[in-house]
């Protein structure tokens, strides 16, 4: 039987990666701080209402300073992904290259209705977990 897997403390370590990554490339910090709060909070709203494939088609579709941040999140949500060896993350491609990324989605996420579940429901607790993490970072 395989080890279980604790979803909320990969949620909560990828969400203060995020905003530890924010606070460390910024110049302005409290503006980053913001716009990630701001970022993550639609994006969640996204993910609630349409789906992984469309939240991560929504971070790539950003622009302005919510394009500067939409990178780190999606690179945080695609390593916590490395928990589960039967997304054969080894072949994840780059989060940065838009078609390579949705593909690897479509087919290896999108294709089983529990990964797909399960995906959503990490990326969900991530995203409110970085919301409040940037929320506490502000202060």
């Amino acid at each position: 039987m395989a080890n279980p897997v604790n979803l909320d403390q990969i949620a909560a370590v990828h969400a203060q990666q995020m905003v530890a990554n924010v606070k460390k490339d910024a110049t302005d910090r409290k503006k980053a701080i913001e716009t990630l709060e701001r970022l993550a909070t639609k994006s969640l709203g996204v993910l609630q209402e349409q789906g992984v494939y469309a939240l991560l088609l929504f971070l790539f579709s950003r622009s302005s300073e919510e394009e500067k941040l939409a990178p780190i999140i999606r690179c945080q949500l695609c390593q916590a992904l490395s928990f589960f060896p039967s997304l054969a993350i080894g072949s994840m491609p780059d989060t940065n290259n838009p078609q390579k990324l949705l593909d690897f989605f479509s087919t290896q996420v999108a294709e089983n209705l529990d990964t797909l579940f399960l995906v959503r429901d990490l990326y969900e607790q991530t995203l409110i977990y970085a919301r409040f993490g940037a929320k506490a970072a502000k202060e």
